[in-house]
């Protein structure tokens, strides 16, 4: 086996560090607390005495018997006898002279047995280790060792001992198939710096936990397929995982703190390390899933309800103008990340809710919505329209395809999201492309209600004509009418508006008398509202797009007649006749055909715009733990709080605080020792007998002229006087 080079050679007692650190749990503390708390307590009491050195020396001596000893770790080189460039024969020659004593009876006494088989596990984990060439590269470069010694194991006898710990069974492993990116020095720069989230697992395929993690993380690929970018990186890869590793506070060296495989998380526009998240709970698949969805994505929170409030909080108070999209689960965790960014991305066409399936809810559901089980996804729609209900378990595509078809109405409704992809906007062009120079788009415009929610089941039973129409004339070669054809050339829009909402708008079309029947807020003592349908005409010069580029504006008129030439001429025709389905498509089909053949007057008018939808339903279910800076300062404490833990757990710093508490008492009670009586009389002048008798003196005379002079100075001395004279007791 090829040695290690020299700059591994420098780096072996930091990983030893590294692998030492990942076991040790002494009071460290405590026992240091106990020692200040003591000395506290004795100079509080003011003991002067040779208990007092013995006292903290003792607690000190205690810290190193419980914490020292285990500082000086012993490698599994060591534990073998052998150098750390040994080959594999010497390896196993070195385990073999270690483990013979123990196949021998005669040594088979009770205290023998455990002594033996303490030491067995000891010699066992050091020869599994070293045996194994990926085992071995793990242990050196980053000090991985998930062969840990057990209480059971250490209480066994030596039989189960040795079938615990089979002799390089664990050689062979498993390559572990992904379908994500591995990731190397070469690529991962464009990870790096790319303008996509990126979640990257460090493994080995000598690690027993990341062979039991890959089913894991494929069900995380899946939820997160369309989400975010995912890669691997083995740790054969020791450049690029040695700088993805930890990094030890106290000595620099990489290692795993919570062993592996480890998880981290590359944000957009992420150019540097000091910007990655590491993932620190357990190894999951709805706590990594919901870290990576909430913590790192930002997206929505997908909330579940009951039977109870979903008919009343989502279905009845979530708006006619979303669909509501129902998820239906049998275990009750949380939305996949797919499902979440679908709620970011789609939150102006639908409401996301969750339900849990229970077998006593079942007749509810299968009554009133045909959900017959779980897992299962429903759409409901427009008011009158039948449910569509998908059974069984969703990927990302088809959760995604499913979305896309059923995100608007059966009757799309005329919003500022959907009126460009209606073709409905003057400003904009058809279903049909740019070259369609005419085209047409019906409108029912109402106050919501329930007058309004059947004439949009007339409207839609109309737009169901049309295709009707389309498929059966079209099989037996009869001619379409005019209104099918439009529909099929995609110059044909239905569509409907919410006139209290759109009220701007809805005054724009309509031009009568009882206005305010169709647009507007609803007022107390009204007619009952009225809704109706419109027919507007865009038509565009055929020219216009040659004479737009061959001009060149000068001045701002020139901009604003820019600006009207962007727009479509349009013409608005109203229905006056009855709510049928027949007569509403043969007015259409009318309507059309003179507006095709007929050289109708054109005006070109700037509509008023139609108001963007507000944001409350988002940011209700969008709502997170924490802020960005909360996060930041919660990932910042903990980064100080294992920087800390690294630095008390260096062994040298054991040492450090040995040779200060030493140099303490050293100077502390082994100082010259000095007359008492000397030092007292340095320190106040007041305890010389001489002097204060002076002073006492003085201080008489000058009370007595200064009582000649002044009462208030008299009564002033006097006190200066009385405590002057007790000031010389207590000192003396």
């Amino acid at each position: 086996m090829e040695g290690p080079s020299c700059g591994e050679e420098e780096d072996k007692e930091g990983r030893r560090w590294a692998n030492q650190t990942a076991r040790q749990s002494k009071p460290l503390f405590s026992l240091l607390s106990l020692a200040l708390s003591m000395e506290i307590a004795i100079r509080k009491h003011d003991v002067r005495s040779p208990w007092r050195i013995y006292a903290v020396a003792s607690i000190i001596m205690l810290c190193h018997m419980l914490y020292g000893s285990h500082a000086a770790y012993k490698s599994y080189y060591e534990v073998l006898g052998i150098k750390e460039t040994a080959t594999f024969e010497e390896i196993f020659a070195a385990y073999q002279k270690l483990s013979e004593p123990w196949y021998k009876e005669e040594e088979n006494n009770e205290q023998g047995i455990h002594v033996a088989v303490t030491s067995i596990i000891e010699v066992q984990r050091a020869f599994e280790i070293l045996s194994n060439e990926k085992r071995r590269q793990d242990y050196d470069h980053f000090g991985l060792d998930e062969l840990q010694e057990t209480e059971a194991l250490a209480k066994a006898n030596k039989e189960e001992v040795l079938d615990a710990f089979p002799l390089a069974k664990h050689n062979d492993f498993v390559p572990i198939a992904s379908r994500t990116t591995i990731l190397n020095a070469t690529n991962f720069l464009s990870a790096l710096g790319s303008d996509e989230t990126w979640f990257i697992q460090l493994y080995s395929l000598a690690s027993t936990g990341s062979q039991s993690f890959a089913d894991t993380w494929e069900r995380i690929a899946e939820s997160l397929d369309g989400v975010a970018n995912l890669g691997r990186v083995e740790l054969v890869e020791i450049q690029l995982a040695r700088l993805l590793a930890e990094k030890n506070r106290a000595t620099g060296h990489p290692f795993f703190r919570h062993g592996l495989p480890s998880i981290l998380a590359i944000p957009p526009s992420c150019k540097h390390l000091n910007c990655l998240v590491r993932y620190t709970d357990k190894m999951t698949y709805e706590n990594i899933a919901d870290w990576c969805a909430t913590s790192i994505l930002k997206l929505p929170r997908i909330l579940y309800y009951s039977p109870q409030s979903l008919v009343t909080d989502v279905i009845q108070n979530a708006g006619p103008d979303k669909i509501k999209v129902i998820g239906f689960s049998k275990t009750g965790e949380r939305a996949a990340p797919y499902f979440r960014k679908a709620a970011k991305d789609y939150w102006q066409y639908a409401i996301f809710a969750f339900v849990l399936w229970r077998e006593q809810d079942a007749v509810f559901w299968e009554t009133r919505f045909g959900v017959e089980s779980a897992p299962a996804l429903l759409f409901l729609k427009d008011p009158g329209v039948q449910p569509v209900v998908y059974h069984g378990p969703m990927n990302s595509s088809s959760f995604g395809g499913a979305m896309e078809a059923h995100k608007n109405h059966v009757l799309p409704q005329l919003r500022s999201i959907t009126a460009e992809e209606l073709g409905c906007d003057a400003t904009g062009y058809s279903r049909g492309g740019k070259e369609v120079l005419t085209w047409y788009c019906v409108i029912l415009a109402g106050k919501p209600g329930i007058e309004l929610s059947q004439m949009r089941a007339v409207l839609r039973s109309v737009q169901d004509d049309l295709l009707r129409d389309i498929d059966s004339n079209e099989d037996d070669g009869t001619p379409v009418t005019t209104a099918a054809k439009a529909f099929k050339e995609k110059r044909l829009s239905l569509t409907w508006l919410d006139g209290e909402k759109q009220k701007k708008y809805c005054f724009f079309l309509v031009h009568s008398d009882d206005v305010h029947e169709t647009c507007g807020p609803k007022r107390y003592g009204e007619a009952d509202n009225v809704p109706k349908i419109f027919l507007v005409r865009y038509k565009r010069d055929s020219g216009e797009q040659e004479v737009l580029k061959e001009k060149k504006w000068k001045n701002i008129w020139d901009v604003v007649q820019e600006e009207q030439e962007k727009l479509a001429s349009l013409l608005v025709a109203s229905y006056n006749g009855t709510m049928e389905s027949q007569k509403i498509m043969s007015w259409i089909s009318q309507t059309i055909k003179d507006g095709d053949t007929q050289d109708l007057p054109n005006f070109k008018v700037e509509t008023p715009a139609l108001i963007p939808e507000d944001t409350i339903t988002y940011k209700k279910q969008a709502a997170e733990f924490f802020s960005d800076k909360v996060q930041k300062v919660y990932y910042k404490s903990t980064d100080l709080r294992y920087g800390f833990s690294d630095v008390i757990r260096d062994p040298k710093l054991f040492q450090i605080i040995i040779v200060v508490a030493a140099l303490y008492l050293s100077i502390y009670y082994f100082r010259p020792k000095t007359n008492s009586n000397t030092l007292n009389s340095q320190e106040d002048p007041l305890s010389s007998p001489s002097l204060s008798n002076q002073s006492e003196e003085n201080s008489t005379t000058d009370n007595t002229s200064s009582t000649l002079l002044n009462p208030q100075d008299t009564l002033a001395s006097t006190k200066a006087s009385a405590d002057l004279r007790k000031r010389k007791e207590v000192t003396t």
